[in-house]
Formats: structure tokens, C-alpha cells, sequence
């Protein structure tokens, strides 16, 4: 795998490229003023190297920049937001 960990942003997707052209990912959408984390996925051999936690940072980043509440669906997403209190203040209240 490459040392680095850069994440890719396209519209609905942040991504890392790993060896042999896999990915790991995490998917969303935007409904009105919300970023909505739908799925987290990284290849059973690249787990545990904390790809998931660098590409929900690069998201909540985004959320940042964009002045958007965040929606985590995804169980993955749901226990970030536990681990990291710090990003409370970003999540939609229902």
C-alpha cells in the first residue's frame, strides 16, 4: 500500500486508492443543509490501518467548510461521532 493516505473528494464520495487498484471509501449525500455519511468501506487486508477515521475526518472537514450539519447513518460513521465528542456541535439535532 502507498504511505500516503490522500483523500480523494468527488461529489458523493471521498476515496482512497490503495495497491492493486482498491479503494476504500466513504459515500454520502446532501439533503438541504445536511451531509448525510451513508456507508464506510475499506478491503478486509487494509483494515485497522485507521483509513475509515482519515476519510471521516476529510468529510467532516468538508461539512466545516461547507456549513453543513452531519447526518452518520452508517455504523462506522455513528461511532466516530462517539469516539470524537470534540465534533458534537456538527451534528444535525433531530
Amino acid at each position: 500500500m502507498s504511505t500516503t493516505r490522500d483523500v480523494t473528494h468527488v461529489p458523493g464520495l471521498f476515496f482512497i486508492t490503495l495497491d492493486q487498484k482498491e479503494k476504500a471509501f466513504l459515500t454520502y449525500s446532501i439533503e438541504s443543509n445536511t451531509m448525510i455519511l451513508e456507508s464506510t468501506y475499506t478491503p478486509e487486508k487494509y483494515r485497522g490501518m485507521q483509513l475509515a477515521e482519515v476519510m471521516t475526518k476529510k468529510a467532516v472537514e468538508y461539512a466545516k467548510l461547507k456549513e453543513m450539519k452531519i447526518r452518520p447513518l452508517c455504523s462506522y460513521a455513528v461511532l466516530f461521532f462517539q469516539k470524537h465528542p470534540e465534533y458534537k456541535g456538527l451534528l444535525e439535532v433531530a
